[in-house]
């Protein structure tokens, strides 16, 4: 399903961890939270050219990009044009917490 025109839905979760990790970002270093929104906004833009690119999180239909420089992964479903990201979440926290939300 190459070059198809997704649609990208970011579900409520996935923007509050977005922010909160701006926020993060912003107080540790200048520019940092700019660096950390190229960052998720570059992994957003592979997920919507080509989402199959990336491997199947166990046996469920959820897939999960990896973000460069960050500890971040973005948890995605896709179904024919839509693409869900479900989750942008940050390694360090709980996996517990992320399990609960599939």
């Amino acid at each position: 399903m190459k070059n198809q025109n997704y649609e990208l839905i970011i579900s409520p979760e996935a923007v509050e961890e977005f922010n909160a990790s701006i926020e993060f970002y912003k107080s540790k270093k200048e520019n940092l939270d700019i660096e950390f929104v190229n960052e998720i906004e570059k992994t957003l833009d592979r997920i919507v050219a080509n989402p199959e690119q990336f491997p199947k999180v166990k046996q469920k239909p959820i897939r999960k990009a990896l973000v460069n420089r960050f500890p971040f992964g973005i948890y995605f479903a896709q179904k024919d044009s839509i693409i869900n990201v479900l989750a942008i979440f940050n390694f360090s926290r709980n996996p517990k917490r992320l399990k609960k939300r599939f």
